[in-house]
């Protein structure tokens, strides 16, 4: 069953909107999400999940892992044209290599990045 919103404007001044954008990155959520949770909750409603809003290490690796498949593409046709005994040349493999060696120090920096 597809759920069905409205939409509700809200006034604020400067200093509500910086209170509330604040707020709502602490929750790691964004200031709309953030605000239908605070009002249904007031109204003593119970809220429907609202997704969080992805950390820029999710938004990393998320970058990361459509470039894994990208090569993992590439590397899944190298492997086609051997099997069915094409050439190979050395350049496609290194190619792919130098990808997987960069994709790795990616993931490691990241990593050192964490908290």
């Amino acid at each position: 069953m597809a759920r069905t919103t409205t939409t509700t404007t809200l006034r604020l001044s400067a200093d509500e909107r910086a209170a509330l954008d604040l707020a709502a990155q602490a929750e790691g959520l964004g200031p709309s999400a953030f605000a239908r949770l605070a009002v249904v909750r007031a109204a003593g409603g119970t809220p429907t999940p609202t997704r969080k809003r992805r950390s820029e290490i999710a938004k990393a690796i998320a970058l990361v892992l459509g470039e894994l498949g990208r090569v993992g593409s590439n590397l899944n046709q190298v492997a086609r044209r051997a099997n069915r005994g094409g050439s190979v040349e050395p350049a496609e493999l290194d190619a792919i290599r130098s990808e997987l060696e960069r994709m790795t120090l990616s993931v490691l920096s990241l990593r050192e990045a964490a908290p």
